[in-house]
């Protein structure tokens, strides 16, 4: 019998872990960057933080130590940059945002990535895709629309710059998702070791800005410890946003591509509003109840036709 299924229900599984990490991470992004540290600092180490998680996993579940030869040195670099500047996008962008309006455009990452993926790939999407995106950035939209105030600009403030950062973070972590598999899958890199390298690289070359900048401006980096609740948001989003939810989202992508694995990332909003509800205040109603219920009826439309067409083939 074929493991296909097995690994499908397994990738499906981790990404909806993933929307829920990265929905997290919304929130807790926007009360790091704007409150506690330097935006520059908090993109910084949210990488670093999992390595030694990483590193630990990859050891064990490889036997063999993820830095051993060959590395293709050139293609870990541009992941490595692909991911430091999708970091950096994102803090930022949330940071001129809000947590919600920053929920609301990231729910357009179906179409992001299937038009990234179509352009890089050339490849059909999969049955049932378009009405499941279509369904799901409706729904996400619904989820978070309802909470967004309108917000003065601040002086010298450019319009919806927070937000077009945020399409840019889209692009970079869509064409980071499907080079990391086209170019270290081939040469026998499981995703742990991917996960772990190409995280690394990332947050060692913002490191490397961070340091710069510092130079100059050294108010960038903290000056003593951060509260309590500041040391707990980082080591949630690092650990599980930057750390797991990578790695499952890669292995996500490695079973069932980047298009349909962006699909599950679309209740990531839902879990953002839960959060900010939860822990920042925020209020949870109808509206955006109806928006998560409809991200799910998509989701789970495009599994049936996926496994009505199976069933064919077996037939």
């Amino acid at each position: 019998m074929s493991d296909k299924p097995a690994g499908t229900a397994m990738a499906v599984a981790g990404l909806v872990t993933t929307a829920l990490l990265w929905g997290m991470m919304i929130p807790m992004t926007h009360a790091l960057a704007t409150r506690y540290l330097d935006p520059f600092f908090v993109s910084a180490v949210r990488y670093l933080i999992p390595a030694p998680l990483l590193f630990a996993l990859a050891l064990i579940y490889d036997r063999k130590s993820p830095f051993r030869a060959p590395m293709p040195w050139g293609k870990l670099l541009r992941l490595g940059m692909s991911m430091s500047l999708f970091s950096l996008c994102f803090t930022i962008g949330i940071m001129l945002s809000e947590p919600v309006r920053a929920a609301i455009v990231m729910s357009a990452s179906p179409l992001v990535a299937a038009l990234v993926s179509k352009v890089m790939l050339r490849a059909p999407l999969a049955r049932g895709f378009w009405p499941a995106a279509a369904a799901a950035m409706i729904g996400a939209a619904l989820v978070a629309i309802d909470a967004v105030k309108a917000r003065a600009a601040a002086p010298g403030e450019i319009a919806y710059l927070g937000e077009g950062l945020l399409v840019c973070a889209m692009v970079l972590w869509s064409w980071y998702s499907v080079r990391a598999q086209n170019w270290l899958a081939p040469l026998g890199f499981g995703q742990m070791r991917i996960t772990l390298l190409t995280s690394l690289a990332g947050g060692l070359l913002i490191c490397s800005l961070v340091g710069i900048l510092a130079v100059s401006q050294p108010e960038r980096l903290p000056t003593a410890w951060p509260a309590a609740s500041a040391i707990g948001m980082l080591l949630c989003i690092g650990l599980g946003g930057a750390g797991l939810a990578i790695l499952f989202w890669n292995y996500g992508v490695s079973r069932i591509g980047v298009p349909v694995a962006t699909l599950y990332s679309s209740m990531a909003p839902v879990f953002a509003v839960v959060v900010s509800a939860l822990f920042f205040g925020a209020s949870i109603t109808l509206q955006q109840v109806a928006g998560g219920i409809l991200i799910l009826a998509g989701i789970l439309r495009m599994q049936w036709m996926q496994v009505k067409v199976t069933r064919q083939k077996i037939v």
